[in-house]
Formats: structure tokens, sequence, C-alpha cells
């Protein structure tokens, strides 16, 4: 392994990484706890994320870390601003998408997930990144209205 373990280890702060990247960790921490509960993520990410498009690409991505990913992806507590060590990957992923990086998603994803794997979650994060950052675009109005 390349990466020093200290290092690896080390918690991370929720708040280092963009705004798009924070939500998107956020909404994971989401669906992971709505799922274990039996209670379906999409509706509360929708209302959250201000866009029904953004809470199911999210959706879909979580389900895809959740198949691919070797171990039970980690999260804290949505209070908590420490991140786990998948949640500080998450957000690395996320920033690499939002940069359109790929080669360097799979050198960070290439010790924990087959490229097939890396190459589809690299995918889905763009596309839940790119729906996050859309509704965030968007002019919120207070009284509901469109």
């Amino acid at each position: 392994m390349t990466r020093d373990l200290s290092a690896l280890f080390a918690f991370r702060d929720l708040r280092s990484f963009p705004l798009t990247a924070m939500n998107l960790i956020m909404a994971a921490r989401l669906c992971i706890i709505f799922g274990q509960t039996g209670r379906d993520p999409v509706p509360d990410l929708a209302v959250r994320l201000r866009s029904m498009d953004a809470a199911r690409r999210v959706a879909r991505l979580v389900g895809g870390i959740q198949q691919g990913w070797p171990e039970h992806f980690l999260v804290h507590r949505p209070c908590c601003m420490t991140l786990s060590p998948d949640e500080a990957l998450l957000g690395d992923l996320a920033v690499m998408a939002l940069q359109g990086d790929e080669a360097g998603a799979t050198q960070l994803l290439r010790d924990t997930l087959p490229c097939d794997v890396t190459q589809f979650m690299f995918h889905e994060t763009i596309a839940a990144v790119a729906a996050i950052r859309s509704a965030q675009l968007q002019p919120h109005r207070p009284d509901g209205g469109a």
C-alpha cells in the first residue's frame, strides 16, 4: 500500500469539502441510515437536495456502493462533522467527478474496487454531483412557488 497509514485513518472534516461533495456525503449517510430502518430515502432526499432527480441519482449511487464495496460502507451520524474513511473516500471521489478526473478516481479506488466497478462508481458520481449542483443553482422560493 502506497499511503501512509496514519493519513488513511485520520478523521477528516466534512467542511473541508466543496458544498456539492458535502451534500453528496450527507445524502449518502441518510440513504444508508434510512435503508437500515427500511425507509425509502428518496422523498426526504428530494426535499433536502431540492431535486427529485438528484435524490434518485444519489440513491442509485449509494445502492451501487452498497453492492460493490468490499465491506459495509461506514457512515457517521448526520450531525457528525468528522468523516469515516469510507465517507472521506466518497468525498474525494465527488471532487474528482466535479473535476472530470477519471484517471484520478481510478487511482483512488484501485486498491478498494475492481476496475469495472470503479468506472461505474465514477460515472454514477458524475451524474449525482451534476444533479446536486444543478439543483443548487435553481432559485429557492420560500413561498413554495415555482
